[in-house]
């Protein structure tokens, strides 16, 4: 194989690059429409869970899928209504028993919110039940606060806060960030897709992690092949560990031999994920004349001429001498 058909000319990709991939396939972290058959195969077969498979075992998430596992195994037609069931109950936001109270039910506390179970343990914790049935809420001297979560239907712990509690202990255990109230929003949105499979593109150098990008980008508008995010995570691994600027620093051999791929195999898959976005990356690069780029090779990829088809995808010279 000569040095021109090894290793691909690499200039001005970059540039073309930051022509031609979309914004929302960049940044730190790519969250595929949940509507792409591309990236999902649906949601997971228990009715009140949202999340998105992936790859499809017995179509469950890997939640449900380890909860089936360690239930041993039950016939689906038993399991699934008592795990939908049980899913139900443990999501679901309780608010305080307290007449006319809307704030959350006080996780440490049976039926009431925070403010009524310091009040109720003021008054001596008498019997539950009965200082409930004689208690009505009366709204503190600064009032009450929606929860700036648009949907959310809970008042916020305290004048100080935008947030009720349930938000406001997601916010604490995600890193909790500083933001103004719009960012806000955004951020809890971005928070619930993290539940479904998502792709991050850190410590990777800019030109390959456009490159990457690019190449999901394209796996998306032909639409023709599933592209599992941790199909994609794996291939990024191998890619942080070659150390390489580019994609194209390596020929397919090359890329082959470091990731120590088998013919078959589910790691077969990510390997492919980085030669077809080398293929993708040669044939932008040589978009503007793909016919100059191919005829002084001893081999043509006809894919990259459009003149492919299940026949004959390549053209070889090797041995025609030049007459």
């Amino acid at each position: 194989m000569s040095t021109l058909e090894r290793v691909q000319p690499q200039a001005g990709l970059l540039e073309r690059l930051m022509e031609v991939v979309r914004p929302e396939f960049r940044g730190e972290e790519f969250y595929p429409p949940r509507d792409s058959r591309v990236f999902f195969q649906g949601k997971c077969r228990i009715p009140s869970c949202e999340r998105m498979l992936s790859y499809s075992v017995k179509r469950l998430c890997t939640a449900h899928y380890q909860r089936w596992v360690q239930a041993g195994r039950p016939e689906f037609e038993v399991w699934v209504p008592d795990e939908d069931a049980y899913h139900r109950h443990h999501r679901m936001i309780r608010g305080c028993a307290v007449a006319g109270c809307r704030r959350s039910m006080n996780g440490c506390s049976p039926r009431i919110c925070t403010r009524h179970t310091e009040l109720w343990q003021a008054a001596g914790a008498p019997d539950l039940d009965a200082w409930q049935a004689t208690t009505r809420h009366e709204a503190p001297p600064h009032g009450e606060r929606d929860c700036v979560l648009p949907d959310c239907p809970w008042w916020t712990t305290g004048p100080g806060s935008v947030l009720c509690r349930p938000h406001y202990i997601r916010w604490r255990n995600n890193g909790h960030p500083e933001l103004p109230d719009d960012q806000l929003l955004e951020w809890f949105a971005r928070l619930e897709l993290r539940r479904d499979p998502y792709i991050g593109f850190h410590d990777l150098g800019r030109q390959v992690r456009l490159e990457v990008q690019f190449g999901l980008q394209r796996r998306a508008d032909i639409g023709d092949r599933h592209t599992a995010p941790r199909t994609v995570t794996r291939a990024l691994g191998w890619i942080r560990e070659s150390g390489v600027r580019s994609l194209m620093d390596w020929d397919k051999t090359q890329w082959l031999e470091f990731c120590h791929v088998a013919r078959k195999g589910y790691q077969s898959l990510s390997y492919a994920f980085i030669r077809d976005t080398r293929f993708e990356l040669q044939r932008l690069l040589i978009a503007d004349d793909p016919w100059a780029d191919q005829f002084p090779r001893d081999s043509w990829d006809l894919r990259l001429l459009d003149l492919a088809n299940e026949d004959c995808c390549r053209l070889h010279f090797g041995g025609i001498g030049q007459s």
